[in-house]
């Protein structure tokens, strides 16, 4: 190697890494909201792939951020999916579950007057 050579410089935002992995954090401990969980974990998974810069690898906090976040947004979805399938196991049907939740709105509406 020649003595003068420099090392290029590395192109990964570090920034973009910090962000990921706060984003990452705030999704998997709000995992139970689903909105809030699944919008974090999107741009967790984002900001940890824009991270790389023109770099061809990710840094390793890069990469853990980019799993939690993928992680977090994968199960927000599947427990909202599985609050559906369980409220049509319950009621049969949507249309069902609407007409009990509106006798028990009603019912409390008129207890209270």
């Amino acid at each position: 190697m020649e003595p003068n050579r420099q090392m290029p410089p590395d192109k990964r935002s570090l920034p973009m890494t910090t962000a990921a992995i706060v984003l990452s954090v705030i999704a998997a401990s709000t995992v139970c909201c689903f909105y809030s969980a699944f919008l974090c974990g999107i741009l967790g998974i984002i900001f940890a792939l824009l991270s790389k810069g023109g770099e061809r690898t990710m840094s390793k906090n890069a990469k853990a951020a980019l799993c939690v976040s993928a992680v977090s947004a994968v199960m927000s979805v599947l427990l909202l999916a599985g609050s559906f399938v369980m409220l049509i196991a319950q009621y049969g049907s949507f249309e069902a579950f609407w007409k009990a939740y509106m006798d028990l709105v009603q019912t409390y509406s008129n207890s209270s007057l």
